[in-house]
C-alpha cells in the first residue's frame, strides 16, 4: 500500500474530489481536509492502479514549480485496512511517480555516489587479491551500481531519455573507477597471483547469465511491490557487478589477456541480463508510461529490447563455448588433479604441474623429490577411470627435483 498527500490551493480540493468520483476509487480510500490556507487530500492506494489516478490529477493540476500545490507519495510501515478482502484481492504495485523518484535519486552522480564507488572498489580489489570472500561481499554491499541500472530500466519503460542518459553516465563512471582502482592495486601490490576469486570471474558460463536474470527479476519485483530497500543487498551480491569490474583492472595490471577478456564478457552479460529481467518484470507487473508519452515510450522500449536481446544472443555464443570448456574439459582436469593429490602420500614431496587430455590419452606432469612406486600410479589410474567412467592411457611424467647448495 502507498499513500498520497496532495495539497491544493483553497477551494481546489473539491475539484479533485469530483475527479476522483469519475474513477474507480472507493470513497473510503480518500479524505479531503479544507482550510482557508489550502486543501489537503489524503488518498490511500489500497487497490487498483494508482498510475491512472495520478495521471488524471497531474494532467488537471500543475504541480511543477507551483508553491500552492504539492504531491507526496510514501509507503506506510504498517497498514490496518478496513476491508481485508479487498486488500488481499488487490493487484498492487508501487506508483510510477515513486519509482521514478527512486530511480532519479539513485542514479544521480554526487559526492556520496563517488565516495561509495571508491570505497567499494578498494575493498573488493583487496578482497580479490587476498582471495577473501567475506571482504568481497562487504564491498559489494556498499557498491551503489544497481541504482543507475534501475534508472536506465525505468527510463526505457517510461520513455524518459534523460533518465536513461543519467543512468548510463553513472554506470560508465562506476566501471571506470572500479577498473582504475583495480589496476592501481594490481600494480602496487607485489607478487599478485591469480586467486580462486579472480579465476572464477575469468571463465564465465551460461549459468552466470541465468543468475543475473534471476537477480534482476528479484530486484525489480521488490521495487514494483513498493519495497525499494528490500532485497537489493542480496540482489547486489548475486549480480556481482563490482567484483567483475575490479577483476578487469587487476587483469590489466598483470597483462593477462584471458582475465581481461573473460571478466569483460561476464560484466557485459551481467549488465544485459539485469536490464532484460528488470524491463520484463516492470512491464508485466503494470509499470506504464504516462498517456501522453505512450507512443514515444513504446518506440524506445521496442528498440531497447531488440538491442538487448541481440546482444544477449551474441554473448551466448562465446559463453556457451566457455560453458562447454568448463564442464567437459576443465572439470575432468580438476578431478584428475584431486585424485592424484589424494593418493600421493605426504611422505613424497611432489607438485602436480599440469594435466593434458587428448581423447583417451592423459599426460600428467608431476614434480617429485623421491621415487614413487608404480603400484600407486596404477591405483590412481583405476580411480580416475571409475570417476570419469571411461578408460584412459595415462603417461605419468615425473620431473625429478634436485637441491643444489652453492
Amino acid at each position: 500500500m502507498q499513500t498520497a498527500l496532495v495539497t491544493f490551493r483553497a477551494g481546489e480540493g473539491e475539484q479533485a474530489v469530483i475527479l476522483l468520483k469519475t474513477l474507480p476509487v472507493d470513497q473510503q480510500a480518500y479524505q479531503l481536509i479544507k482550510s482557508d490556507s489550502g486543501d489537503l487530500l489524503i488518498i490511500n492506494f489500497l487497490h487498483g492502479d494508482p498510475d491512472i489516478l495520478l495521471d488524471k490529477l497531474i494532467s488537471k493540476f500543475n504541480f511543477d514549480g507551483n508553491q500552492g500545490r504539492s504531491l507526496v507519495i510514501f509507503t506506510p510501515d504498517t497498514v490496518i485496512p478496513r476491508n481485508k478482502g479487498k486488500k488481499n484481492q488487490a493487484f498492487f504495485h508501487a506508483s510510477r511517480e515513486s519509482l521514478l523518484t527512486y530511480a532519479q535519486e539513485k542514479s544521480r552522480i554526487n559526492m556520496e555516489y563517488i565516495l561509495l564507488l571508491v570505497f567499494s572498489s578498494v575493498i573488493i580489489s583487496l578482497g580479490l587479491i587476498l582471495d577473501n570472500i567475506a571482504v568481497i561481499v562487504g564491498g559489494m554491499v556498499i557498491g551503489p551500481v544497481l541504482g543507475p541500472l534501475v534508472g536506465i530500466t525505468i527510463g526505457i519503460i517510461l520513455g524518459n531519455v534523460s533518465l536513461i542518459r543519467q543512468g548510463l553516465i553513472a554506470e560508465i563512471l562506476a566501471v571506470v573507477i572500479a577498473i582504475l582502482l583495480g589496476t592501481a592495486f594490481g600494480y602496487f601490490i607485489p607478487n599478485v597471483e591469480i586467486t580462486d576469486a579472480l579465476r572464477i570471474r575469468m571463465y564465465p558460463t551460461m549459468a552466470d547469465i541465468f543468475i543475473a536474470l534471476a537477480a534482476g527479476a528479484a530486484g525489480a519485483y521488490a521495487l514494483i511491490k513498493g519495497q525499494p530497500g528490500a532485497s537489493l543487498v542480496g540482489v547486489m551480491v548475486a549480480a556481482s557487478l563490482m567484483p567483475v569490474m575490479s577483476t578487469i583492472g587487476i587483469g590489466i595490471s598483470m597483462g593477462y589477456q584471458p582475465m581481461i577478456v573473460g571478466a569483460s564478457l561476464l560484466l557485459a552479460g551481467n549488465y544485459l541480463s539485469l536490464l532484460l529481467a528488470k524491463v520484463v518484470v516492470f512491464y508485466f507487473k503494470g509499470l506504464k508510461p504516462q498517456l501522453w508519452y505512450k507512443n514515444k515510450a513504446r518506440k524506445i522500449m521496442r528498440r531497447s529490447l531488440v538491442f538487448i536481446l541481440l546482444a544477449v544472443v551474441g554473448l551466448s555464443i562465446p559463453l556457451g563455448i566457455l560453458t562447454v570448456y568448463q564442464f567437459y574439459m576443465e572439470k575432468p582436469v580438476e578431478i584428475i588433479k584431486t585424485i592424484i593429490r589424494e593418493n600421493l602420500m605426504v611422505d613424497w614431496q611432489y607438485k602436480v604441474e599440469n594435466i593434458e587430455i587428448e581423447g583417451n590419452l592423459i599426460n600428467a606432469y608431476i614434480y617429485a623429490e623421491n621415487d614413487i612406486d608404480k603400484r600407486v600410479f596404477i591405483d590412481i589410474k583405476n580411480k580416475i577411470e571409475r570417476r570419469l567412467k571411461r578408460e584412459y592411457n595415462i603417461n605419468f611424467k615425473i620431473i625429478p627435483l634436485k637441491e643444489i647448495n652453492v
